[in-house]
């Protein structure tokens, strides 16, 4: 790489770091309020964790229970007695296991709102791209990106805004068919798809 000629790699990131965006100060305005009012919402975590049981404790082996004779006396209490704590060990661990993640969830939205709420009243906002061992290109801010997340994705909107036109509205069809799940035909099957599903998708936005 050293010997190489990256001079066409190096315009196209500078292409894409040249591109100017905003905050969508109305996004970031109903996202701080459901995150202020407790409102479970898309990318919105709960701020209460799941009540999590007592962490149950293991039986302890019986000195009068022979587990080689499925007959003999106390087996099939001492058995049950081990699916029950099972059960309840299962319970507790993925009860827990949803309060580690409610945690993470948090700490990723607190991160996005904090970084878009100090960018807000920026008139432009660029952002440096990288290429990874694949040639793939990437924003280097690891929190609010435009191609992070949905919530990471609508706090950003071009700053410099343009007509959609005929082209753009044909692959926003085709995007909007790939969250129907028609994804396994053509692209003029998608546009069409949507089309004819076109009373369902405005009644949705009405909705």
């Amino acid at each position: 790489l050293k010997h190489s000629d990256l001079s066409t790699v190096f315009d196209g990131l500078n292409v894409l770091g040249s591109v100017p965006w905003v905050i969508n100060k109305k996004i970031l305005n109903v996202a701080q309020k459901c995150w202020e009012d407790g409102i479970v919402l898309g990318e919105i975590p709960s701020r209460t964790d799941f009540e999590v049981p007592p962490k149950p404790i293991k039986p302890e082996m019986r000195e009068d229970v022979n587990y080689k004779d499925k007959e003999s006396p106390g087996y099939k209490e001492a058995i049950e007695e081990y699916k029950l704590y099972r059960e309840a060990s299962v319970k507790y661990n993925r009860i827990s296991q949803k309060n580690m993640d409610l945690r993470s969830l948090r700490c990723s939205l607190l991160l996005k709102l904090n970084q878009a709420e100090k960018f807000k009243n920026f008139e432009s906002i660029y952002f440096p791209y990288n290429v990874d061992f694949r040639g793939r290109a990437y924003p280097i801010p690891p929190h609010l990106s435009n191609i992070g997340s949905d919530l990471s994705r609508g706090l950003l909107k071009f700053k410099e805004s343009k007509p959609l036109g005929p082209r753009g509205l044909y692959w926003l069809k085709v995007h909007l068919a790939n969250f129907a799940g028609a994804d396994k035909m053509s692209f003029d099957d998608r546009a069409s798809f949507v089309d004819k599903n076109m009373d369902h998708v405005r009644a949705a936005v009405d909705d």
